[in-house]
C-alpha cells in the first residue's frame, strides 16, 4: 500500500553485507548478475497477496534466503532448477496488521509476537539439498550433509512464560529513542517449533557439476520482513495475469560461470566468466548495479510460450492465468532506465496491490483519466517481454504494476555503463520529474542518451 513502510532497502543492504562476508570466506570465488526471484526464496508467486488470511504462512516460503548452487543463468538471473549445495532461509511471516513492532522506517515484529522473524532452516548436501518451493530447505539422504530447522522461540517462549508478567500478550519493557522504538518483550502468543537436525551420510555427490555449470551464490529478501507485510496483487480485479510476488524486494548474486568464458564480449555482456549484480525496488524507487545485462522484470508472454513455465526466472509464473498473460505489444525488450513501460507512462499512481480491493480497482483508470478496463493485467500485457538492466549502474521506476510510488516526483532514469550514458528526468508514475517539479513544469531534463548508445 502507498506510504507503507518497506523493508526492501534495508533487507537488500543486509544481503550485500552477508554476500560480501560469504565471498570473503571462500564460498564463492566470483560473481554473476541476477535479481530477486520468488522461486529462489522457495515461494509461490502469489505468496505476497494482500488478502492472505491472518496467521497464515506458505510452507517453506522464505522472506530472506541465501543459496549456494550451480551457476546456470538465464537472462542474467539464476535458474530455479540449479542444484543447491547449501541454503539458509528465514520463514515467511503472517499477514497480521497491527502486530506490535519496533523500528523506524522498517519495523520488525516484537519478540514473542507472530511477526517476529523467529524461525527458519539451514541445509547443506554434496548431492544437492532438494530444497525448493513448498519445501524450503530440503533433505537428501543420498548425499553427505545435514538439514535443520531453527526457532529462537524454543528458548525465548519458556523463559517469558516463567516471568511474573501479566497474561499474554502483555509486554515487558520497551525503549524509545526519538522516533525510533526498541523491542518490547511479549509472552508468546502462538505455538513454537522444536529445532530439528537430520544428518545425511550418503555417498552420492553432484559437486562435479561445478566444473561445467559453475557456482553461484544468491541472496534475496522482500518486504515481508517488515512486520509481516503483504502487499502483492490478490488475483482479483483483473490482476490474475500480473502476480509477481511481493511488491518490493532486493537481490544480490555472485557467480562463476565457466560455460560462458569463451563468449565474445559485447557492450551488453562484457564479461562471461565472472559477474555480479545487486538491486532493489521499493515504492517504485529502483537501483541496480550489474556487470552484465540482466532481466529485472518479465512483462507479457507470447501465445506460444504462455503458460509454459520454464523453471528459470518465472517469465511465466504458474500462478498467473495464461489467458490473461498475453502480449498486446510487439516490442520484445526495453531498458529499465528508459522508464517507458505502462507502469510509468499510463498507470495511475494509486494502482497497487496493497489492498483493500479499492487499490486494485484503481488500475481501471489511467493517469490521464481514461478507462483501462483490463486493469493491472493490461499494463503487464503492454509491457515488453523483458525489461533489462544494463552493465553499469542505473536508477529507474519499477516496471511492475504493483509498484506503489511513494514520492511526489518520479524516479529519474539514470544510467552510466558499457552501453553509454543516459538521462531521463521527464517524469512518470503520474508525477513530474525532479527538474519539472523545481521549475514548475517549465523545464524537463530528458536528453536521453548523451552520445551514441552501444546497446
Amino acid at each position: 500500500m502507498r506510504f507503507r513502510r518497506r523493508a526492501a532497502w534495508g533487507a537488500s543492504s543486509i544481503g550485500i553485507v552477508a554476500l560480501a562476508v560469504m565471498a570473503w570466506g571462500g564460498v564463492s570465488l566470483a560473481a554473476s548478475g541476477g535479481g530477486y526471484n520468488p522461486d529462489q526464496n522457495d515461494c509461490p508467486w502469489n505468496s505476497g497477496a494482500w488478502n492472505t488470511p491472518p496467521n497464515t504462512v506458505t510452507p517453506g516460503c522464505h522472506n530472506f534466503a541465501a543459496n549456494v548452487e550451480t551457476g546456470n543463468t538465464t537472462n542474467g538471473d539464476p535458474n530455479s532448477n540449479n542444484t543447491r549445495f547449501a541454503e539458509f532461509g528465514i520463514d515467511e511471516l503472517p499477514n497480521n496488521p497491527g502486530n506490535p513492532s519496533f523500528g523506524f522506517e522498517e519495523n520488525v515484529g516484537d519478540p514473542g509476537t507472530p511477526d517476529s522473524p523467529h524461525s527458519g532452516c539451514l541445509a547443506a548436501n554434496t548431492d544437492g539439498t532438494g530444497g525448493g518451493t513448498g519445501v524450503g530447505c530440503g533433505d537428501n539422504p543420498n548425499g553427505a550433509g545435514f538439514s535443520s530447522t531453527w526457532d529462537y522461540y524454543f528458548i525465548y517462549c519458556p523463559v517469558m512464560a516463567a516471568l511474573p508478567v501479566g497474561s499474554t500478550p502483555d509486554a515487558v519493557g520497551t525503549a524509545t529513542m526519538g522516533a525510533v522504538t526498541g523491542p518490547a518483550l511479549y509472552q508468546c502468543s502462538e505455538p513454537y517449533a522444536q529445532p530439528t537436525l537430520t544428518v545425511d551420510k550418503g555417498t552420492q555427490t553432484a559437486l562435479d557439476q561445478i566444473l561445467t555449470q559453475g557456482l553461484l551464490v544468491y541472496i534475496g529478501a522482500v518486504d515481508n520482513l517488515d512486520n509481516g507485510e503483504h502487499d502483492g496483487f490478490s488475483g482479483n480485479n483483473n490482476t490474475d495475469g500480473a502476480l509477481n510476488g511481493s511488491s518490493d524486494g532486493g537481490g544480490a548474486v555472485l557467480s562463476l560461470t565457466p560455460q560462458s568464458a569463451a563468449d565474445s564480449p559485447t557492450a551488453a555482456h562484457p564479461e562471461g566468466l565472472l559477474n555480479a549484480s545487486e538491486g532493489e525496488c521499493a515504492d517504485s524507487i529502483c537501483f541496480e548495479a550489474t556487470t552484465q545485462q540482466q532481466t529485472v522484470y518479465y512483462g507479457c508472454t507470447t501465445s506460444t510460450s504462455s503458460g509454459a513455465y520454464n523453471g528459470t526466472s518465472g517469465a511465466n509464473s504458474p500462478q498467473n492465468n495464461a489467458a490473461d498473460d498475453q502480449c498486446t505489444t510487439s516490442q520484445q525488450s526495453t531498458n529499465a532506465y528508459q522508464n517507458n513501460t505502462p507502469a510509468s507512462t499510463q498507470e495511475s499512481y494509486n494502482c497497487n496491490g496493497g489492498g483493500p480491493d479499492t487499490t486494485e480497482t484503481a488500475c481501471y483508470t489511467n493517469q490521464d483519466g481514461t478507462s483501462n478496463p483490463g486493469g493491472a493485467n493490461a499494463y503487464r500485457q503492454g509491457t515488453p517481454q523483458q525489461v533489462y538492466a544494463e552493465p553499469g549502474i542505473q536508477t529507474y521506476q519499477d516496471p511492475d504494476p504493483q509498484r506503489s510510488p511513494a514520492l511526489p516526483v518520479a524516479t529519474p532514469g539514470l544510467y552510466a555503463g558499457t552501453c553509454g550514458v543516459y538521462v531521463n528526468d521527464g517524469g512518470g508514475d503520474g508525477n513530474p520529474g525532479l527538474s519539472g517539479l523545481l521549475t514548475g513544469g517549465a523545464f524537463n531534463l530528458d536528453p536521453g542518451y548523451i552520445g551514441p548508445s552501444q546497446c
